[in-house]
């Protein structure tokens, strides 16, 4: 069965840690896809506001705070911020033990104090936060939709960090820090959404990525390529393992089987 529509993971999968853009023989792949007639959709644990425009590309869809929030032409398919309660006590939890943090509303961010681990997360992905004084600025800033938390936690302290919360869940892309997301909602969520609306089968369908954020999106498609500097769970995961971010993994594997005429 033909492939009508591509995900792709961005940081470590499009573009290189700490890169603005994606490297010009995936550029061109994308450009092409496009040309095909083939779908292609951005599948991110950023929020939309800090998704980069790549020149000559259109989105078909986007899936934003890993799977929290689904669109397709600014049209919203599924949305899923975290619980209220969640996020206050994650916040308490946050000052009471000096870990830093930061919130993601649906257009802007905020960290209650800064902390240099807060600024390295946000030079990797080339994204901005604005900090801002505990109390009752931050506590009104928490009150509207909150659909992603960062805090600058590995992921192995999952348990706890998670006690006490009801209805979230923690996955990590990077050593040092991990994503706060609503329980049951991945990019695979966004995935499903996406093949629903547009009436693709998962055979139909194939995704690119390499941090285990990563992993449920692979599973809900039927071609699921790791990059070549992909964790080995998300290895192990996939059918093919392409080449690195850096050495054009994305056109060798898409060449290779046959995506690309």
């Amino acid at each position: 069965m033909s492939i009508k529509i591509v995900f792709f993971d961005m940081d470590g999968t499009l573009v290189d840690y700490g890169s603005p853009m994606p490297a010009p023989d995936t550029m061109l792949a994308l450009r092409q896809l496009a040309d095909q007639g083939i779908k292609i959709v951005i599948s991110t644990g950023r929020p939309p506001y800090v998704v980069p425009h790549f020149p000559g590309i259109h989105w078909n869809a986007s899936i934003t705070f890993n799977g929290a929030l689904v669109q397709s032409d600014q049209k919203v398919l599924y949305e899923n911020p975290i619980d209220h309660e969640d996020i206050e006590s994650l916040y308490e939890w946050c000052l009471k033990n000096d870990k830093p943090v930061l919130f993601a509303g649906k257009e802007e961010m905020r960290a209650p104090f800064y902390d240099p681990a807060l600024e390295e997360y946000m030079n990797i992905a080339s994204q901005h936060c604005d900090v801002i004084e505990e109390g009752r600025d931050f506590h009104e800033f928490i009150d509207q939709p909150i659909y992603q938390g960062m805090i600058a936690v590995p992921v192995s302290e999952k348990k706890k960090v998670l006690d006490g919360l009801k209805s979230a869940d923690m996955v990590g892309w990077y050593p040092t820090s991990a994503d706060i997301i609503p329980y049951g909602n991945s990019k695979g969520t966004g995935v499903k959404k996406i093949l629903e609306h547009y009436g693709f089968s998962k055979e139909e369908a194939m995704a690119f990525g390499d941090g285990d954020n990563d992993l449920q999106m692979l599973d809900a498609v039927g071609l699921p390529i790791a990059m070549g500097n992909a964790t080995q769970a998300v290895k192990d995961a996939c059918i093919y393992t392409t080449h690195s971010v850096s050495t054009d993994g994305i056109r060798h594997a898409l060449k290779h089987f046959g995506v690309l005429q």
